[in-house]
């Protein structure tokens, strides 16, 4: 190969690299990149971080003030306690304060996810909250936005509730090791080492609850409210609906933790197989009742969709309990 030849082969290669990746707006540097950091990331954990973990699985030896099970012998006053407590709340309030802050520089960002399965919905004539305001791709698309704000400051209130949403979900990491370093001395040291282990799989159910109420659940049910009268214009205010998706989020995102929390319990011998399997009835009634809670419709189809998820989490979490 010729330097020319060599060059322009260069040329090519860096034209091709700043390309869009098929399916994504995202050049193939960016896709390249992420692959070898994830590679990279893979290999540590391999080489460095299993090996690691299986030490201190096995790990049996007592640390500075704690018995031969690991539960901690340093004892507080009653009074002691409280004032631990009231720390701790102090720092994840603090945290959730920072964190909420950074998010509202966005809120545009998160108002304009919220509203969009709202969007194009119902008999609106036109867009009731500012087109500024939700994006102008939204405006440009002759999208219809049935919202109204009937409050001056219903708006500003909303745009902090999502804020605060979105805060108090960056901050959780920071507050779950708050409650953690609170109740970790009472606990066993096998029973730490659970919690530790299930944290990153209740992340990531709840990440995974949270998608299925936004993708699955939200707009099967607002389809079902807003086609439910094709006479009467349905225009609910923004304080409403943001409450609405709100709850819908959080209270899903909880509930796909069941399977977790059932395993930790039948871990510490709290529950077992056969106490779970004896109780199938009245979970297949309480989950009606949850969906019926939850879902902001009457339509059974709506109350499925959430209930049929809660007995498929606790089958899972059966089955994890037996071999807990």
């Amino acid at each position: 190969m010729t330097l020319e030849q060599a060059g322009q082969a260069w040329q090519d290669f860096r034209g091709w690299v700043w390309q869009p990746a098929p399916y994504t707006s995202a050049p193939w540097a960016a896709v390249l990149g992420l692959l070898g950091a994830g590679l990279l990331v893979l290999a540590a954990t391999i080489i460095w971080g299993v090996p690691w973990a299986r030490r201190w699985w096995a790990d049996e030896t007592p640390g500075p003030d704690e018995d031969e099970r690991g539960v901690s012998t340093v004892e507080l006053t009653l009074q002691e306690h409280l004032l631990e407590l009231r720390n701790r709340l102090v720092v994840s309030l603090i945290a959730v304060a920072i964190t909420t802050a950074i998010a509202a520089v966005f809120y545009r960002r998160w108002f304009d996810i919220a509203v969009a399965p709202i969007r194009g919905l119902g008999n609106c004539q036109a867009i009731s909250v500012d087109t500024a305001t939700v994006g102008a791709a939204a405006a440009a698309s002759g999208q219809k936005l049935c919202l109204q704000a009937i409050t001056p400051t219903e708006l500003v209130f909303a745009y902090f509730q999502l804020a605060l949403v979105v805060g108090l979900i960056i901050a959780m990491p920071l507050i779950a090791y708050q409650l953690w370093a609170y109740i970790a001395p009472g606990l066993t040291r096998k029973e730490r080492r659970y919690v530790i282990a299930i944290v990153p799989g209740a992340t990531i159910s709840f990440v995974v609850g949270v998608l299925f109420a936004y993708y699955g659940l939200m707009p099967a049910a607002l389809a079902f409210l807003f086609g439910f009268s094709s006479e009467v214009e349905i225009r609910p205010t923004v304080a409403s609906y943001i409450s609405f998706v709100s709850r819908l989020l959080i209270a899903i995102g909880i509930i796909f933790q069941l399977p977790l929390v059932m395993f930790f319990l039948s871990k510490v011998h709290l529950v077992n197989p056969k106490l779970l399997g004896g109780i199938r009835r009245y979970v297949i009634v309480a989950a009606f009742i949850i969906s019926a809670i939850v879902t902001p419709t009457p339509d059974p189809l709506n109350q499925l969709l959430v209930a049929i998820p809660i007995l498929v989490l606790y089958e899972v979490g059966v089955l994890l309990a037996r071999v807990a």
